[in-house]
């Protein structure tokens, strides 16, 4: 579940929902500036089922027993983080093989800074269990890998897979940054989108998205997000075949306030104000 804080509300947006607005986002991917991926349908199938795995949970929902409310995302047990994703990417293996190879790197990415994309990386535990997960993932990756192998060259695959699994943490990091953070115009300090997750307060200003790469082999750039007005955002360089996209994500909204369990945030849920939340990614410097 990913929440955030809004006045005197808990705004809730359900994981699989997220992934499905970061599918739309890969969808539209490429223009002159930015290479279209390969293979684009499978890549975007992988960002809208990344996050598969918390179907269930998202929907007990899990609980935060210190704070009194439901669990945010990046407050989740080492435990619970590996049951969870090994049974997504289970699911989404059977489904498409590809698709569920990048989403086993990007599970595993999360163990590893994003494979070096994210500076420091998410602290989920240091019990040893991370090693284990990354160990067991990659050595599935090679049959995966072999079994993808039909009419390619090695280094094209692997090229083109790293590629696209750089490409997901992007649409992600997109998809998050539209779905909790505040996109408001606002004077605040410049900040990477990593460092503005683990709260569940937010407050404007501009954000960044580092080492996003323009093409297979090619530079990487960092993209710049700047809400110029609300929920409009000038994303600076600009990624997409169309001059805006627009893309939203359902939400329920209950009161911020103590609860005693999950039985309590359900019973609020039940009563939950429907909400949308959109955001329009515009070019920067165009006429809106």
């Amino acid at each position: 579940m990913l929440i955030r804080r809004n006045a005197h509300e808990l705004v809730l947006i359900e994981q699989v929902a997220h992934a499905k607005m970061a599918g739309d986002i890969a969808a539209q991917w490429g223009n002159d500036d930015f290479a279209v991926p390969t293979p684009h349908e499978k890549a975007t199938l992988a960002t809208a089922m990344h996050d598969e795995g918390w179907r269930e949970p998202d929907l007990l929902p899990l609980f935060n027993e210190a704070e009194h409310r439901p669990l945010h995302f990046l407050e989740l047990s080492m435990e619970d983080h590996v049951k969870l994703y090994s049974r997504g990417v289970d699911e989404v293996f059977a489904v498409d093989p590809y698709a569920g190879l990048l989403i086993s790197m990007h599970w595993t990415g999360l163990y590893r800074a994003r494979w070096g994309l994210q500076p420091g990386g998410i602290k989920w535990g240091t019990d040893g269990r991370q090693d284990e997960v990354v160990l067991a993932e990659e050595n599935r990756w090679i049959d995966v890998k072999r079994s993808l192998m039909e009419g390619l060259i090695r280094s094209d695959l692997e090229q083109h897979l790293w590629h696209n699994y750089d490409l997901l943490q992007t649409w992600d990091l997109l998809s998050l940054y539209a779905s909790v953070c505040d996109t408001t115009p606002g004077e605040g300090p410049s900040a990477h989108v990593f460092d503005s997750l683990a709260s569940i307060d937010h407050s404007p200003g501009p954000r960044t998205i580092p080492s996003v790469p323009v093409a297979v082999g090619r530079e990487r750039v960092q993209l710049t997000l700047t809400a110029v007005q609300p929920q409009l955002v000038e994303l600076d360089p600009y990624p997409f075949n169309v001059d805006q996209l627009h893309v939203t994500v359902p939400a329920r909204v209950i009161p911020d306030r103590q609860y005693s369990d999950a039985d309590d945030v359900r019973r609020a849920l039940d009563d939950a104000r429907a909400e949308t939340i959109e955001c329009t990614f515009v070019r920067p410097g165009g006429r809106y």
